[in-house]
């Protein structure tokens, strides 16, 4: 079930967009990038410090986009040979 007293990020920013007659077609071109690219960023699976910064130059506030994940880089192996 949906909670509707606490929407997520993306609806917040989905209203954003609605309110100031954004639409995301019109983003993506703005970008230079795809929609389906731009859908992917604003979802946070493919957001890049580059795109998250030019959004935010567009006037998007920044709490209503993803925030960047940072690699996680693997650990030592562990050897399952014997002593």
């Amino acid at each position: 079930m949906v909670n509707m007293n606490s929407p997520t990020r993306q609806a917040r920013l989905k209203a954003w967009l609605l309110l100031n007659s954004i639409e995301q077609k019109d983003l993506a071109e703005k970008m230079g990038i795809s929609p389906q690219l731009l859908s992917m960023t604003l979802a946070g699976r493919r957001a890049t410090k580059e795109r998250i910064d030019q959004l935010i130059s567009f006037g998007i506030p920044e709490d209503l986009l993803p925030t960047l994940r940072t690699k996680k880089t693997p650990g030592p192996k562990v050897s399952s040979g014997g002593k």
